[in-house]
Parts: structure tokens; sequence; C-alpha cells
């Protein structure tokens, strides 16, 4: 297959949300998916009105039928990590039996409580679903992926992520994080991994490993996809040129549910996850929306989860939502690479901050 060949094939994110949506991937338009999302939004604050003691006093001044449309959903209150740290319980729309999962993340460089993330069993089957489509980009059946994620518990990302790509064929090969570059790639030797899933720093830690066992599996590897936080693109550039293989990259967070948006081989922006989360830019000073194009803050509200949803939350990450379709031909919405943070570092969610100059 052509490298031309290669790019224009179509994010398969497009055709997922497409069944999601119950219309074929023909009949896929911008329209028929902002019709959706304004209806899971209207569903969503419902729910959280009638569900959440937090929400039902933060948003008591809001008409019932809000929001009528997409560009009503600026009037909607933001929310931010400081509301989630100091009014954890409030959030939650379930009781605590229906909670199948917790996560706790650390403050860092603060004092204040961590922030808890909740999460029922039907929550994470939305992430599932995500990785089980996200990874066809990324990865094909009978590939060997090494997650080089945490996965030392049930629940955690590298299980989750795990559960989700084997329902594509993909064979998932549990690691953990990479501290110690010889030994992981030990691990992919032996597993004959084609494929490995990681976060940056740590994939170039291999990349710069001078030995015959590393010339080994890169020559071995498929795909690269970089994950959890900012990756430079001189980072990028390295692992390419030490694989000669694709990188790809994977948008997230905990409170997105673990899976935000990917990139695909066109590499231009992250295709976002719009059967399940509405994204807006704002401007970081006044709270205000931009249209697309413009930098400002990503701001998200999860559409479907039922344990603790999040209306209009503050992520502190600097991008824009590209306008037009992607190389790939497709029409899910993309944003562009994250790059800075309002604050000006990179948050590793439980494994602390670093600063963009860092990378």
């Amino acid at each position: 297959m052509s490298t031309a060949e290669i790019a224009m094939e179509r994010t398969p994110l497009e055709s997922w949300i497409a069944e999601r949506l119950g219309v074929s991937a023909s009949a896929l338009t911008r329209e028929a998916i902002a019709r959706y999302q304004l209806n899971a939004l209207r569903e969503t604050v419902a729910w959280v009105r009638n569900h959440s003691s937090f929400y039902a006093q933060l948003l008591a001044n809001l008409p019932c039928e809000s929001p009528r449309s997409l560009d009503e959903v600026a009037r909607v209150p933001l929310t931010g990590p400081e509301d989630l740290r100091e009014h954890t319980s409030e959030f939650l729309c379930v009781p605590q039996h229906q909670i199948s999962r917790i996560v706790t993340l650390d403050s860092s460089g603060t004092s204040g409580a961590p922030k808890r993330i909740f999460f029922t069993e039907a929550d994470q089957e939305l992430a599932l679903d995500f990785f089980a489509h996200g990874v066809a980009t990324m990865a094909s059946r009978r590939d060997r992926m090494l997650i080089a994620l945490p996965c030392e518990r049930e629940g955690s990302v590298g299980i989750q992520l795990a559960k989700g790509i084997s329902r594509a064929g993909v064979l998932p090969i549990l690691h953990g994080l990479s501290v110690d570059p010889a030994e992981t790639l030990a691990h992919m030797e032996d597993e004959r991994a084609t494929c490995i899933i990681g976060l940056p720093v740590q994939m170039l830690a291999l990349a710069r490993h001078d030995s015959t066992l590393a010339d080994s599996v890169f020559q071995r590897l498929r795909t690269i996809v970089l994950c959890s936080d900012h990756a430079s693109e001189s980072i990028v550039n390295v692992l390419r040129q030490r694989s000669m293989c694709d990188v790809f990259e994977h948008y997230g967070s905990t409170e997105m549910g673990l899976g935000g948006g990917v990139d695909c081989r066109s590499h231009s922006g992250y295709h976002l996850r719009e059967a399940d989360l509405y994204f807006e830019i704002i401007s970081p000073e006044t709270g205000e929306p931009l249209p697309d194009g413009e930098m400002g803050e990503v701001v998200f509200t999860t559409l479907h989860r039922r344990g603790m949803p999040l209306i209009r939350y503050r992520t502190g990450d600097l991008s824009r939502l590209l306008p037009g379709p992607c190389g790939c031909g497709s029409i899910v919405r993309r944003l562009e690479r994250i790059r800075n943070r309002v604050n000006g570092f990179v948050h590793l969610g439980a494994y602390g901050s670093i600063g963009i100059s860092a990378l």
C-alpha cells in the first residue's frame, strides 16, 4: 500500500460515531452530530439537576429547557478541578453501591485535597468501547501491543485499555510503567511485540537504548502510541527515526473517562470522541467561547456518564478546534495537539507535573 493510500484511510472513529448515532457512515454529517450532542447535553443537564446536589445549586438559575441550542451551552456555568476537590460527594448522581471504580488523583504542588473521580460499570464500558474502535487506527488484528501504563489494579488505565483493544483483535501485553528500559525491551522481545503504548519520555528512553536488543525490538515495531502527557515534536521525530514506523498520539484524562481523542495517519490533530464528549474552546481569562481556529482552554462535557457527569469542565489544556475536514477525509472534529497549559505545566495525573521546557 502506498503512502498516499494510507493517508486517505479515514479514522475508524467516524464509522463508530455513525453507528452510535444510528446512521450509516455515508449519512454522517456535522448537522447530525450536532443534533445528537444537543439532545445528549440536555439529557445530561436534566440528569445532574435532579441527582447531584452540587449541580442542583450551580444550575438553579438556568432555564429548565436549557440548552435549547449548542450556542446556548455557553450560558451553562463552568466547572473545574477545584470544584471536584471541594465538593466530591456532591457531584455524585448515584448511590455509592452503584460505583464500581474510584480514581484518586493527587494534587500536584498544593496541599489541597486530591480529586476523586467515580465511575459506574456502565461509565467504564463507554471507555472500553472507545478503546476498541480507536485502536483500529493504530493496530490491526493479531498485532501484539505492549501496554507500558499502570496496570497493577483492576480498573486501572492499563487494564481498561487491554480489555478494549482485545475486542478489536489486538493482543494486549501488560507491562506497567517502563522504569527500566532494558527490562521493557526484553519483555517486548520475549513477547514479539509489534506495537507499544506509553508515556513519551519513557518511549524516548527506549529509543535511546543502544543495544542489539533495542535494534531487534524497534525493527519489529509497526506502531508507537504516545499518551498521558505532552509529546514534543523532537520526541516524535526521534521515535520515528529509530523505528521507521508510524507514531500516534492519544489525548485523554481520567476526568474524560480516559479517552478523549486520537490522531489518524494524517497526523493533523486528535479526532475527538464526539459520541461521548462535547468539546469547547474558551478564553482562559474571560471564559467566553472561542470560534474554531482560535487558541484557548479546552473544556468538555460528558454526554452519557451517570455516576459523576462533568459539565463544562475546564482542563487547563491549551489548544484549538481545527476547522474543516481532516486530511484523511473524516468530518469528525479535531483538536490540535496539546502544546501547553494555562499554567505552563503539563499535568501527569498521579505522577506530578513537568514544565513544557523539560520536553
